[in-house]
């Protein structure tokens, strides 16, 4: 059936060719390509809401003659944003549709309008962004064109409104199911569950440096300091141990109350796994560092801070999906694993804030001091144990 009119013929565009788009920019960039062959956009700006841990908004700005701009907006920086008159608010307060025209001096009681006409635009249009139904966001259109957008133009933008809402939803929410899942996750085992490896029993064979970590003390001291403390000292005392291992190119896999599992893959074309366990030795000599200074912030207000133990192990591991049919899990398992785990419960009663085996300590080439050979529970010989000379 051909399509008679402009709007009819963006709509199809929208819902065939728009639907495989990737990203809301590469969207934005090839729909103003297609409308313009009816009318004049120099610029389109898309934002929404999402739910996320750390994103309250993202905004994606196509401009022509611009590079493409995605801003990721906090909830403190979103709250800030909404106490300001703009356009989009406008249409978070019920407005069907707003238009500013320089011509009839319109908008210039708002800071994002008159920065347009800065640039030298002549007209804006916007229209609400609605997820089943509900507001979550807003487009706008601009031009530089002098007369601004004509009765044509407005009518097509009302038009393809729906299809293109749809269309963004359905990215909007893939954006957010990545990141909930890398969140949730880790980075790396969030990408693969959204590239398809989901069957319980679907993994691999890695060799990497297993990070296991624990709190000493924890139980005794979550009893004095309470639920709401004992929160609060496990975020602090997390995000500082996610920071220093992602920071390495390391990803956290889990948290297990108070311990944390943690991994360095060695790359395929180095099986001795020497770069991943230089990497696992400096998260370490960062974790001392940043607990260090996180001790002192919270004992400048009167809180405590527990120790950590940290075991180190470089070993072979099997890396996917474990579980129940209807609950899984994306892990490590093996006995590399399970030495990490063991080497970390000897750092209280060795005194050390850190222990690695042999294979770490090899594999580093840095200055180790042996902590001697030491019975592990479970592990039939003793294994010789090391503490990192850190900086």
């Amino acid at each position: 059936m051909a399509l008679s009119n402009p709007a009819a013929k963006l709509c199809h565009w929208i819902l065939t060719d728009g639907r495989r788009c990737d990203s809301v920019l590469e969207l934005m960039g090839g729909l103003a390509a297609q409308m313009r062959a009816y009318l004049r956009v120099d610029r389109v700006w898309t934002g929404t809401r999402l739910l996320h841990p750390q994103t309250a908004a993202y905004v994606w700005i196509w401009e022509d003659g611009q590079p493409d701009v995605e801003r990721k907006l906090t909830y403190i920086r979103f709250a800030m944003v909404r106490q300001r008159d703009s356009p989009v608010l406008r249409l978070e307060h019920g407005e069907p549709r707003v238009r500013f025209s320089l011509a009839g001096d319109q908008g210039l009681e708002l800071p994002d309008v008159c920065a347009l006409w800065d640039r030298n635009y002549t007209d804006l249009y916007g229209l609400p962004f609605t997820m089943r139904g509900e507001w979550a966001g807003g487009f706008t259109w601009a031009t530089r064109a002098p007369g601004g957008f004509d009765d044509t133009a407005i009518a097509i933008f009302d038009a393809i409104q729906p299809a293109l809402s749809a269309v963004v939803e359905s990215l909007a929410r893939d954006l957010v199911m990545a990141a909930l899942l890398r969140t949730y996750l880790g980075r790396d085992a969030g990408d693969r569950v959204v590239h398809g490896q989901v069957q319980r029993g679907d993994s691999q064979s890695l060799r990497a440096v297993v990070w296991f970590s624990d709190l000493r003390g924890f139980t005794r001291l979550s009893v004095q300091l309470g639920r709401a403390r004992t929160l609060a000292l496990l975020n602090d005392v997390f995000e500082v141990m996610v920071r220093v291992i992602e920071s390495e190119g390391g990803q956290v896999l889990k948290f297990m109350g108070d311990g944390v599992l943690g991994v360095f893959t060695a790359a395929p074309s180095d099986p001795s796994g020497r770069a991943a366990c230089r990497a696992a030795r400096r998260a370490a000599s960062s974790l001392r560092a940043e607990l260090s200074a996180l001790s002192e912030r919270r004992e400048a207000a009167g809180l405590t801070t527990p120790e950590v133990g940290l075991g180190l192990h470089f070993g072979d591991v099997s890396y996917g999906n474990i579980g129940a049919p209807g609950r899984l899990d994306f892990t490590v398992i093996g006995s590399a694993v399970n030495l990490a785990s063991r080497i970390q419960d000897l750092c209280k009663p060795l005194g050390q804030p850190v222990l690695a085996s042999a294979e770490v300590a090899a594999g580093e080439g840095g200055a180790w001091s042996s902590a001697g050979a030491q019975a592990l529970r479970g592990v039939a010989e003793p294994v010789e144990l090391f503490v990192p000379v850190l900086g």
